[in-house]
């Protein structure tokens, strides 16, 4: 009841944020993490829909108090938690209704296991949106579960563990589950039809994309990088 209930106030403020519009700074590089839950780096702009994001410049002790009624203890300190909200640039927004970015405003962009959790038609609406916010010459790193990591695993006995991969656990909530997944060949071709070229399947901690000894935290995952035309 308490999940179905933080889902449906998470849902409430994304949509009533959804005209919301950010601004982003015109100097230096501008990073752009998208559903990066608390998972960030240093002079990111980092759009969430979740409650943290909306909560992040509340004040400190607000903050406590919205730490322990959220459950939060499982993932992180409240210090930790504190910390990573004062320190860094939050957008509260719900990505299923686009990127609340300028158009051309952005040089990188990152998105670390949120594809999955959106719809086929939503996730390409997602990466068309990222081709949008991109600079040209800009480029995209996007990483998400294999599916064909899980198709073998099916094929060779391992079912229980392909079908774990593949739906999360719905107790979890809402916006945990996985409604859509990819193998390159898919990804590569999501992204080739969106208008973005050079699209290269990347290895854990290596590209083009700053920052990824923070970013990267998931070793196993399809990792696919493509660029924005000049």
């Amino acid at each position: 009841m308490q999940r179905a209930f933080v889902d449906w106030v998470t849902r409430l403020a994304g949509w009533l944020r959804r005209s919301h519009r950010a601004e982003v700074s015109s100097h230096g590089p501008v990073k752009v993490n998208l559903g990066s839950s608390l998972l960030v780096a240093e002079g990111w702009v980092n759009v969430d829909g979740a409650l943290s994001a909306l909560v992040a410049s509340w004040p400190t002790p607000a903050l406590r108090l919205f730490y322990r009624l959220a459950g939060l203890r499982a993932h992180m300190s409240e210090g930790e938690y504190i910390e990573v909200l004062k320190r860094n640039r939050f957008v509260h927004y719900n990505l299923e209704y686009g990127i609340p970015l300028p158009d051309a405003s952005a040089d990188y962009a990152f998105a670390s296991h949120f594809l999955e959790h959106l719809s086929k038609g939503r996730g390409e609406r997602l990466v068309r949106e990222t081709l949008r916010v991109l600079r040209p010459g800009g480029v995209v790193r996007i990483a998400i579960p294999d599916l064909a990591v899980f198709i073998d695993a099916y094929g060779e006995g391992r079912k229980e563990e392909a079908m774990d991969g593949i739906f999360e656990d719905w107790q979890l909530g809402e916006f945990a589950r996985h409604r859509y997944m990819y193998d390159f060949e898919m990804l590569a071709d999501l992204l080739g039809r969106a208008g973005f070229t050079d699209v290269r399947r990347c290895e854990y901690r290596e590209g083009r994309v700053p920052d990824l000894e923070q970013l990267d935290n998931r070793p196993g995952s399809l990792v696919v990088e493509a660029a924005k035309p000049r």
